[in-house]
């Protein structure tokens, strides 16, 4: 599997997922770890709590990074820059988060981040901790999200690299035809793990809807809810070239680190191979909509 210009060794991919310390001392370095023993590649979020300089240095295996769009320009193409610095391949810009959701659950139950925990890759510029950032909300809005990304900005980020550039977060089939005509290079059909939005599509439910308004070769990611090889199937059968995982490998990394990771994409991987035998299907390009 070819994307990007990179060689994948299958089609599952780790999502950004933000504070991998909350489930263990080593946070993204440990996942990073488990990525490169499952030969898969990790999305490294803007939230991560170790710094994407010193991950890149300790990874072994690709890393693409996942860009929060910051009210200050400077602060957002810092992050752009030391991102390709660092060696990222891709850049994967989440497009549905200018606020952060209600997350009503989180509130009931009285769940509040850490007062230790960092906003590494953020430090930089000054901002608080996870835990501060996570309170300064004033009213819906919080001083590290631009609520006015719009695709004007997405135009200037473009500007700024030469990485490729994939969309995080779109559901809307006119956003994507907008997408695709920009140039973006792909995009990932996700809905925020439904964390954001209640109501909203799951996201293979709103993927054949965005693949029917392509027309060009716009490469197209499925993030969220990925729990087993038939599910990798169904979205590749859709259009989907891969999938992201986010949960299972967050639950993997707290349960046994970085082998817990790589035996959760490696569940993930056989259960896809054997799906593929028992659907007669000898290689992912044989993977289309008949097999639904």
């Amino acid at each position: 599997l070819e994307l990007f210009g990179q060689r994948l060794g299958h089609p599952i991919i780790l999502a950004p997922t933000a504070y991998h310390k909350l489930v263990h001392p080593d946070g993204e370095l440990e996942s990073a770890r488990g990525a490169a023993a499952a030969n898969t590649t990790m999305v490294v979020s803007t939230f991560a709590t170790v710094a994407i300089e010193e991950l890149a240095e300790a990874a072994s295996g690709a890393l693409w990074f996942q860009l929060y769009v910051h009210p200050d320009p400077q602060i957002t193409r810092d992050l752009v820059q030391r991102a390709e610095a660092a060696g990222c391949r891709v850049l994967c810009l989440t497009v549905d988060t200018p606020i952060v959701g209600l997350r009503e659950h989180e509130r009931r139950v009285g769940f509040a981040l850490p007062p230790e925990l960092r906003l590494a890759n953020l430090e930089q510029a000054g901002s608080p901790s996870a835990h501060s950032a996570h309170l300064s909300a004033n009213g819906i809005y919080t001083d590290i999200l631009d609520p006015t990304l719009d695709w004007d900005a997405v135009a200037r980020i473009r500007s700024w690299t030469g990485l490729p550039i994939v969309l995080k977060g779109v559901l809307s089939p006119a956003d994507a035809r907008i997408a695709e005509k920009s140039g973006i290079d792909g995009l990932i059909v996700s809905n925020h793990g439904a964390r954001n939005l209640d109501t909203v599509p799951s996201a293979i439910e709103a993927l054949p809807r965005v693949m029917e308004v392509l027309r060009g070769d716009t490469a197209v990611l499925l993030d969220g809810g990925v729990r087993r090889g038939t599910d990798v199937v169904k979205a590749l059968a859709y259009g989907a070239r891969a999938v992201l995982i986010g949960r299972p490998y967050l639950w993997a990394l707290a349960v046994d680190g970085a082998r817990g990771v790589q035996r959760a994409v490696g569940m993930l991987r056989a259960e896809l191979e054997a799906v593929m035998v028992l659907c007669g299907r000898r290689s992912l390009a044989e993977i289309d909509r008949s097999v639904i």
